[in-house]
């Protein structure tokens, strides 16, 4: 049995259902887009408390190595950092230090302007822009999207250490502060 037959056959959500659905119909690793609604669906099995299901779907991913092709690879890194944040709530820091070892040494293997976008990245730059887009969602369909981009930008600072300017500390606050808002929505967008 596939990871998205047994979210279809056990999750309480009938929105993560029908995207176990589709995705049980067409996955394939080598596709941008299915890694995307991989990893998107895995995201909301976290925010929605199936915290298995989101483990079991970035697991997908244990076999994908960085080859330079950052259409896979970004799918990849995103689910690496939820990986590890699982994985240090439920005490297995080694597991979860191997999670940023494989994103620490693709970062290795990149250009000098790609470690610089990604420096900049963990000091917080796009928060704000997160921010403004949750302040400005026209309906609570659009805050919950803005929000979950929100979350996997806040889990990527905390998991890689922070930055100069945005520490682990204050990520670890503001991802607590917008799950309490988060989960109230996936309450009604994700049931």
């Amino acid at each position: 049995m596939s990871i998205f037959q047994e979210i279809m056959e056990r999750s309480n959500s009938n929105y993560v259902v029908r995207k176990a659905k589709s995705l049980d119909k067409q996955f394939r690793l080598g596709s941008e887009a299915d890694l995307l609604k991989a990893i998107d669906l895995a995201y909301v099995c976290y925010v929605i408390g199936e915290v298995d299901f989101s483990l079991k779907l970035v697991d997908l991913l244990s076999e994908i190595e960085f080859t330079g092709d950052y259409r896979i690879w970004e799918p990849v890194r995103s689910g690496l950092y939820l990986q590890s944040a699982i994985y240090k709530e439920r005490n297995e820091n080694e597991l979860a230090k191997k999670c940023i070892e494989r994103i620490t040494l693709a970062l290795e293997q990149t250009s000098p302007i790609s470690r610089k976008i990604f420096e900049r990245t963990l000091n917080g730059q796009m928060v704000p822009g997160a921010y403004e887009k949750v302040e400005n969602a026209k309906d609570e369909k659009s805050e919950c999207t803005w929000r979950m981009r929100l979350f996997g930008d806040l889990i990527k600072i905390r998991e890689m250490g922070g930055g100069e300017d945005f520490s682990v500390e204050r990520a670890n606050k503001e991802i607590e502060e917008n799950l309490v808002r988060l989960r109230v929505l996936a309450e009604k967008i994700y049931k």
